[in-house]
């Protein structure tokens, strides 16, 4: 019997297993796993992981992240940004709530908040200005 899309779940998982590279721009209602090498943008309906092995270079945009490989670009996310221990970022990340283990490492900005509240807040330049955005390093 042949699935009628509109009724596949949306807990339907997309998966980029270990060794597989993707050079392009990814667009999932769901969620997705990365365990291969993404380079591109990435809007997941859902929430993304990027596992132990995962790579990622590119704009993210998604309802929630969890990080144990390798992120390179921009983050945009609209809940919560678990980063554990064997994560490394080098990012700016945009995210409603952020949760990092001890030993994860990320280099950049992070910038905290609601979305209405992120909504609501200065451009970006008067942010610099003022020094409403954070740097950190965790290791």
């Amino acid at each position: 019997m042949n699935k009628n899309k509109s009724t596949e779940s949306m807990s339907d998982h997309n998966k980029i297993v270990e060794g597989a590279e993707l050079n392009g721009n990814l667009q999932s209602p769901g969620d997705i796993r990365v365990d291969g090498k993404v380079k591109g943008n990435l809007t997941v309906g859902g929430k993304l992981v990027v596992g132990p092995t995962g790579y990622v270079e590119g704009n993210i945009v998604a309802k929630e992240v969890s990080i144990s490989g390798q992120v390179v670009g921009q983050l945009n996310v609209k809940g919560l940004s678990s980063l554990h221990k064997t994560a490394r970022i080098q990012a700016e990340l945009t995210t409603e709530k952020l949760a990092i283990e001890p030993g994860a490492q990320f280099t950049g900005t992070c910038q905290m908040g609601s979305s209405k509240a992120m909504n609501q807040s200065q451009p970006q330049d008067q942010q610099a200005r003022t020094g409403t955005q954070t740097s950190a390093s965790v290791s």
